[in-house]
């Protein structure tokens, strides 16, 4: 008798959906998380770490930040919706000053009254991986991505903080999920256009939050419209919704740098120093690459002189591009910096920002993103005739390289990977899985020998 062995990717669970104790208790652990970090700033508990208002250091651009949310409460309330709307500042602070206006009228500011927000973005990720998983994989392989995401320490605290950070992430694991979903599955026509509302929905922030994504974005567009058009091909079959999907996200990347001058005022960033935005479009590939990796190198001061950033955490520094072949070339360092840094060495050696503590941190996450990233590669072997796995590996790939050449400060560079990192756990949470489904089947064999033997030959 042959025990019934499971598939090696097993079928999406139907109706499958995120349970409402998860959610619960996510959100109870980041309310709480929120509430002491702000403690531990009010009572000066960390005083090197958090502020009073408990803005941490590991997430300095807040410092910035606060004062220019606190200045779009005020225009809110004295000059109304439209000049609040169109206020020259940017789109996540734009969005951040709703709850704080609120709460308390926007006069002053601590995390706690910008945690209804900041706990919707985290609950959206964590949903968005959990979807990822569960049609790529597994309702079990969601489920596992999905704690894991919630739990990971650094991220979980700088989704407390005054970030455009977890805007980015919610909006490319939107795209990457209608993505996925036309990888897998066939739509009618009205259907396939709901899903390339959404797909655009997701582009339109990413293009305003962090515009010098774009070639990424162009990339990994590129990559789903390409998969898209084999599995047709190969299927032999061309539903009208999927066809509308891939149009639609052709059409997008095609218009939407002409709405770029409507973006301006989502965009502007009163820090010395910053490029303005629309200037990152007249600059090369290499150019840009050139000069952003270039700028992270440099601090500015008030009047907006630079000077070299000491930050006691780059690589590579002094590394410059003038020609592609340049850029080529530093693709395999590029690669290893994006999916292995920080390096030992810096683990135990103490960060001017964040300590002895945030190193040992960052070194205890780091060796769980290698064992993670092991277990990805059991991922895609497991799901290895699925396109949809294979994008997401690329994807990944593509945002670890893309890291890789230009950021060169590791702080920096553990905030920019997160959508990826998200992508990777996924991954590798189908890997875990697929471990799982062995052990599982090894053990149903070795109960399925033992219960066909004959008595006699058990007691012998």
């Amino acid at each position: 008798m042959k025990p019934n062995l499971p598939t090696e990717v097993r079928p999406r669970s139907a109706g499958g959906r995120v349970r409402l104790p998860f959610l619960t208790v996510a959100a109870a652990v980041h309310v709480s998380v929120t509430t002491l970090i702000f403690m531990f700033g009010k009572f000066g508990l960390m005083p090197g770490q958090f502020s009073q208002n408990g803005l941490g250091n590991f997430a300095s651009d807040g410092f910035a930040y606060q004062t220019e949310v606190v200045e779009l409460c005020s225009v809110l309330k004295n000059e109304g919706v439209i000049a609040w709307a169109t206020w020259p500042t940017q789109l996540h602070l734009r969005l951040y000053s709703l709850p704080l206006a609120a709460l308390n009228g926007g006069t002053s500011f601590n995390i706690l009254k910008i945690e209804p927000l900041n706990l919707i973005y985290y609950l959206a990720i964590l949903v968005l991986v959990f979807k990822l998983g569960e049609i790529g994989f597994n309702y079990r392989t969601g489920v596992m991505a999905a704690a894991i995401v919630a739990l990971w320490p650094s991220f979980l605290l700088h989704t407390t903080q005054l970030l455009r950070d977890p805007l980015l992430i919610s909006a490319i694991l939107m795209l990457m999920l209608t993505i996925t979903l036309c990888l897998k599955r066939d739509y009618a026509w009205h259907r396939g256009i709901l899903l390339g509302v959404a797909g655009t929905a997701a582009i339109v922030p990413i293009r305003i939050v962090r515009l010098r994504m774009w070639p990424v974005l162009l990339a990994i567009v590129v990559l789903a419209v390409l998969f898209l058009t084999i599995r047709l091909i190969h299927q032999r079959r061309f539903p009208l919704g999927n066809i509308a999907f891939g149009l639609m996200m052709i059409a997008a990347l095609v218009i939407m740098p002409r709405f770029q001058n409507a973006f301006h005022n989502q965009q502007v960033v009163r820090r010395p120093g910053m490029m303005v935005p629309e200037k990152v479009q007249e600059l090369s590939v290499t150019e840009e690459i050139a000069a952003r990796r270039h700028g992270f190198e440099l601090r500015w001061d008030s009047a907006g002189d630079a000077f070299p950033s000491e930050a006691g955490s780059d690589v590579d520094t002094g590394v410059r591009f003038t020609t592609l072949v340049d850029v080529v070339r530093q693709v395999p360092r590029a690669a290893e910096v994006g999916f292995f840094a920080p390096f030992p060495n810096m683990w135990l050696s103490a960060g001017k920002q964040v300590g002895v503590s945030g190193r040992l941190l960052s070194g205890f996450e780091t060796l769980l993103t290698y064992v993670i990233e092991f277990l990805a590669l059991l991922g895609l072997w497991r799901a290895r005739k699925q396109l949809s796995a294979w994008l997401l590996f690329l994807v990944v790939t593509l945002g670890a390289v893309a890291v890789g050449l230009v950021v060169v400060n590791i702080g920096a560079l553990y905030r920019v990977r997160y959508p990826f990192w998200a992508l990777l756990i996924v991954l590798g949470a189908g890997g875990a899985d697929y471990l799982l489904s062995r052990r599982t089947r090894v053990a149903s064999l070795g109960g399925s020998f033992v219960a066909e033997q004959p008595a006699e030959t058990l007691h012998s």
